[in-house]
Order: structure tokens, then C-alpha cells, then sequence
């Protein structure tokens, strides 16, 4: 292969990787939760969960915060990929699943506030802008949708 053309492969190959940005890279600043809901058989029943008039952010150290109705909480996010294996009983094989969770552990000691939310998978939507993250359950799922602040 020519010395030319190696070299260029080279550098286009770290330019397209120094261009990526990972799973935590498009977490990282402010969100705000838009809206919150059970995920039913025929629909959608919708909660408020009192976070909604706030701001969360993220910082790049894992270190979060919510500013909002009075209150400001500190904490840490942590997100990562994950892989699960369960046993299926319907046709009697391992499966193996993967996804994305999110975990947002905030407080506020003087006020006696806590705020402990792990999502068991989330995804992005709209170039970035949205996030999508649910908490899986026996009956009815929760889904909460963040936009970027």
C-alpha cells in the first residue's frame, strides 16, 4: 500500500474518532424533565413528580445538581452500557439483552430531601436534545422524557 495513502487513512480514521462523542459526553450539561408517565396497556397515564419546573445538570466529573422550586439538591449521574442474561421459561434458552442506564442520586441534607432515580435503559431523541429514560416494572412502566436546557 502506498506510504501516501496509509497516512491518510490514518488521519481520517482519528479525525472521525476525536469527532465521536461517547454516551456520557451527550449527557453532560443541563436537562429539564418534560413530562413523566406509567406506560398502560391502552395508553399513558401521566404523574408529575415535582422535578418538573427545575433544572438538572450534569457536569463532566459525574458530580450533578437540580436547581428548582426553591430547592437546590447535589449529587452524582452515572450512565453506562450494560448486558443482561435471563433465563426465558416460554422456549427454555438464555437470552441476552442490552441497553443503557442512568442513575441520578441527588439531596439536599438541611431540607431532608432525596432524590434516588436509576433508569434501567435510556436513548437519545432528536439529535441529542432529548433523552428518553425508563424504569422498567411487573406492571406499569415508567418512562420520563428530559430536553435539553
Amino acid at each position: 500500500m502506498n506510504k501516501h495513502l496509509l497516512l491518510l487513512l490514518l488521519l481520517s480514521a482519528t479525525t472521525l474518532l476525536s469527532c465521536s462523542k461517547n454516551m456520557e459526553d451527550r449527557l453532560i450539561g443541563s436537562w429539564e424533565l418534560r413530562q413523566a408517565w406509567r406506560q398502560e396497556l391502552f395508553g399513558r397515564d401521566y404523574f408529575q413528580t415535582g422535578y418538573e419546573n427545575g433544572v438538572f445538570t450534569f457536569s463532566e466529573n459525574g458530580d450533578a445538581t437540580y436547581i428548582g422550586n426553591g430547592d437546590t439538591l447535589t449529587g452524582f449521574w452515572r450512565a453506562d452500557h450494560y448486558t443482561r442474561t435471563n433465563y426465558n421459561n416460554g422456549n427454555g434458552e438464555y437470552e441476552t439483552r442490552g441497553g443503557k442506564y442512568l442513575r441520578i442520586n441527588l439531596s439536599n441534607v438541611l431540607r431532608n430531601i432525596r432524590l434516588e432515580w436509576d433508569f434501567d435503559d435510556f436513548r437519545f431523541r432528536d439529535n441529542w436534545q432529548e433523552i428518553r429514560a425508563e424504569q422498567y416494572s411487573l406492571s406499569n412502566d415508567r418512562i420520563y422524557e428530559f430536553q435539553r436546557h
